[in-house]
């Protein structure tokens, strides 16, 4: 019988919006119902359908796994990747040579964290793409009905059962607990006022992700550049018709413009002006946005990694990596710019070596020298 997750006592008993998958999966198992090998559980009374992120959740509570068959088995499948790709790392001038969003999530966490020492940057960092990935799969169409229809306690228990597919590893960290509770506290604000948003809630990853895609461009981030320009110009000018505040623009020549409903490729089309479809005042506005936003994640991922130094290389190059082209020509983060990080962090990972090594054993040599690493 599967354990039910002792993460999941938030949840009132019975089959509800806000049960784990493993709730929803063990009440289709009680004597008198039956419960088929399909992602369908049947009982008497209801049909309930499992998302991606529920069964990863529940699949979640039965690997028995040890943290080092999953380290070995992340590496085997990467270096089996990187073999398929004909490359010898993860990453080429900031970008990925292989995919590994398909990883269950605790094998990714493993390689993101660097579980056991033994994953390079560029490995670490395309597991975090990958983690970033799953999140946004699982994620995207109820965040997309939560727009639609004001179905938010939906969209967090999808998050929900997207966190509850962690492993041990990630579940014993602080950063998990807080996201968590956060998500827990988002779905109780949704389904105390449904049809509005929940707010206030620190490291509400949901509130971010909604944030982070909530352009009025649809499909910003993978069409065509020239149309989603097109598509920009259309949106600019609907929010100059409905402007009512005295200092918001009315036309493109003068007046604040509000960005914030633009993703930051949608952004990148006016601050670019590829097809000089904005007006000078529009562009300039538009790059202090990217400026802005840009500083803004930077200082966060600097906060984050306090307790980490070299992580806010990583940090950086995760960011650099995540980035379309066009959004990485209007934040000014050209080739290089990622070199110049990419050369720090390899010495910032070589220093944390030196400082922390201790010598091998049996031998009089000693720790190794700065010198050796030069």
């Amino acid at each position: 019988m599967t354990t039910i997750n002792p993460y999941a006592s938030t949840y009132a008993p019975g089959l509800t919006a806000g049960q784990t998958a493993a709730q929803r999966a063990n009440q289709a198992s009680v004597p008198g119902q039956t419960r088929d090998q399909s992602p369908t559980i049947n009982t008497p009374a209801v049909n309930v359908t499992l998302s991606p992120a529920a069964q990863a959740a529940l699949k979640a509570q039965t690997d028995s796994r040890s943290i080092d068959a999953v380290i070995a088995d992340a590496k085997s499948q990467i270096a089996a990747r990187l073999k398929a790709a004909g490359a010898a790392s993860a990453l080429s001038n900031g970008n990925s040579t292989i995919d590994l969003s398909d990883m269950d999530r605790r094998t990714l966490y493993a390689v993101a964290s660097n579980q056991g020492g033994g994953f390079s940057t560029d490995q670490q960092v395309v597991a975090a793409l990958g983690m970033r990935d799953q999140r946004d799969q699982a994620l995207a169409s109820p965040a997309a009905q939560a727009r639609l229809t004001g179905d938010y306690a939906s969209l967090y228990q999808a998050a929900l059962d997207q966190m509850d597919a962690a492993g041990p590893e990630e579940k014993a960290t602080s950063a998990w607990s807080d996201q968590r509770a956060a998500l827990v506290e988002g779905r109780k604000q949704a389904l105390a006022r449904p049809g509005l948003a929940p707010s206030g809630i620190a490291n509400d990853s949901v509130a971010a992700y909604m944030k982070d895609t909530g352009s009025v461009v649809a499909g910003a981030k993978t069409r065509d550049f020239g149309k989603v320009a097109t598509d920009v110009r259309a949106a600019l000018d609907k929010q100059y018709s409905l402007a009512t505040q005295p200092t918001a623009a009315k036309d493109g020549q003068s007046g604040d413009i509000d960005f914030s409903r633009f993703d930051d490729r949608s952004l990148s089309a006016v601050a670019l002006n590829q097809d000089d479809q904005f007006s000078g005042h529009e562009v300039a506005q538009a790059k202090a946005e990217v400026r802005a936003r840009d500083s803004a994640a930077i200082q966060s991922d600097y906060q984050s990694s306090s307790q980490d130094p070299s992580s806010f290389g990583q940090a950086l190059i995760t960011r650099y990596a995540g980035m379309t082209t066009e959004e990485r020509q209007a934040a000014g983060w050209t080739p290089a710019v990622y070199d110049k990080i990419v050369q720090l962090q390899n010495a910032s990972e070589k220093l944390a070596q030196m400082f922390n090594a201790n010598g091998a054993p049996g031998t009089t040599a000693g720790p190794p020298s700065l010198l050796d690493y030069m």
